[in-house]
């Protein structure tokens, strides 16, 4: 309604151009364009000057399409001119119109005028121009029904179709003239079928034509003893519901049966269109029964209906809860201790202790202190030396100014022993200081060991 409105205001708006006095008849038409093949719809036009001046005209179209052929032609005052035009609809044309769309178009004479009309056009896929449908599948069939159907008033060349089910294979390359029809029989692989319950099954269609493959997907019905033919249906997530509808299509009263299994908790959410005629818990599940009895061509729904919404309310909340307060537990600076052996030359003890340090926030005045076990010396000689070394109180510090957001950095030291280490050898957290927003803050790195069973861990 919005755009109408829109539309008829800029109708208002447009200055009034002086119209030419034509007379345009359609007499030959060709509209089908098939998307995929760059195709062009052809018309023929009778136009009648009916101005008291002879003019040169031109076609062109406002929008949408390229119409051909662009140069101009002669009518004389009183004459009708039969003109060949084709019409190549712009690529944003294909992509947004399906079936029949309205072009308008112009015919323009140099002295007299505009002629506005519109031309119609069918734009469809090349899957679309082509159905194929199967009869009905009964138990006892050992052949199955196919029926392939040119849909266009259009002329088909070594067109290839291919399907196939679980019921059969097929393919066969064809050529079609306007709406013309197929019929063949096509084995049923009964091997295949033997446990294949009642239902609608798919059929995999492949069309092939000019190197062009287009796919899409048809249905056949797989009947019930009885004539009883079976749709399912299952639609959404959240609010999920399953309707299944059964038919007799024979001819004898016969007796549908409805089946559904639901857990015990699902079961809890869950309504039915009918009550259902028994039910039975077998462990955690539960399995529901209806049985209707239907005349030759009634029909009977089931609908099944299950709201996950408070199960899954409960569980977005349990996220939230544990996101938020993970973000608040956030320390704005973390540092991670971790440890591993080294050889020597002189068979010494020795480890390789590695802080990384992580600003998850802006801060300053950053002092990173670890200490040193008491049976471990410092190796001096090895990665970023301390700005401070207190041997007495047997610690070892770095300062940094400032860390930005995201901002890592990875201090490493090497301590060793002349006693050798039997079983866990511990070594203590790593504390760091630091200022934000001008308030004093400390965190602390997680602890860290050495077993000699596995020469190194975390």
């Amino acid at each position: 309604m919005k755009k109408l409105i829109v539309f008829t205001l800029m109708l208002l708006f447009v200055p009034i151009v002086l119209a030419t006095n034509l007379q345009v008849e359609q007499i030959e038409s060709e509209p089908l364009i098939i998307i995929e093949l760059d195709d062009s719809a052809s018309f023929k036009l009778a136009i009648t000057n009916n101005e008291e001046v002879s003019d040169s005209f031109k076609i062109y179209s406002l929008a949408g399409a390229t119409i051909q052929p662009k140069e101009s032609f002669l009518i004389n005052s009183g004459v009708t001119r039969e003109i060949e035009i084709e019409v190549i609809p712009h690529e944003k044309t294909k992509k947004d119109f399906r079936g029949y769309h309205a072009l308008e178009y112009q015919i323009k004479g140099e002295d007299t005028g505009y002629f506005t009309d519109r031309i119609g056009l069918k734009i469809i896929e090349l899957k679309d121009t082509i159905e194929l449908n199967v009869e009905n599948i009964r138990i006892e069939d050992t052949e199955a029904k196919i029926t392939i159907t040119n849909l266009e008033k259009r002329k088909f060349e070594n067109i290839i179709v291919v399907a196939k089910s679980k019921f059969f294979e097929f393919s066969e390359t064809l050529t079609f003239d306007d709406e013309e029809q197929f019929e063949f029989s096509v084995p049923i692989k009964k091997e295949d079928t033997k446990t294949l319950t009642a239902n609608e099954y798919e059929i995999e269609v492949v069309i092939e034509f000019k190197d062009i493959k287009a796919k899409k997907t048809e249905t056949l019905k797989y009947l019930e003893t009885g004539d009883i033919s079976v749709s399912k249906k299952v639609e959404g997530f959240i609010l999920r519901k399953n309707t299944i509808t059964k038919t007799n299509e024979g001819n004898l009263v016969s007796v549908a049966e409805f089946e559904t299994k639901k857990d015990v908790l699902s079961r809890l959410f869950t309504t039915y269109s009918e009550k259902p005629t028994s039910s039975q818990r077998k462990g955690l599940l539960v399995e529901y029964l209806w049985e209707k009895e239907l005349l030759p061509g009634e029909t009977s729904t089931i609908t099944i209906n299950t709201n996950y919404t408070m199960p899954f309310v409960f569980i977005l909340v349990i996220i939230l809860v544990f996101l938020i307060t993970k973000f608040l537990v956030r320390k704005d600076l973390s540092i991670r201790k971790r440890v591993s052996f080294v050889k020597t030359k002189g068979g010494e003890f020795a480890l390789k202790v590695k802080l990384r340090v992580r600003a998850n926030k802006v801060v300053d005045k950053i002092e990173i202190v670890d200490k040193i076990p008491r049976i471990a010396k410092l190796y001096k000689n090895f990665g970023a030396k301390p700005d401070k070394i207190d041997e007495k109180a047997r610690k070892i510090s770095w300062n940094i100014k400032r860390l930005n957001a995201g901002e890592e950095r990875v201090f490493t030291y090497i301590i060793y022993s002349k006693i050798n280490v039997l079983g866990r050898f511990e070594l203590p957290s790593a504390t760091a200081k630091y200022e934000k927003n001008g308030k004093h803050e400390h965190t602390f790195s997680n602890k860290t060991y050495f077993s000699a069973e596995t020469s190194s861990t975390n």
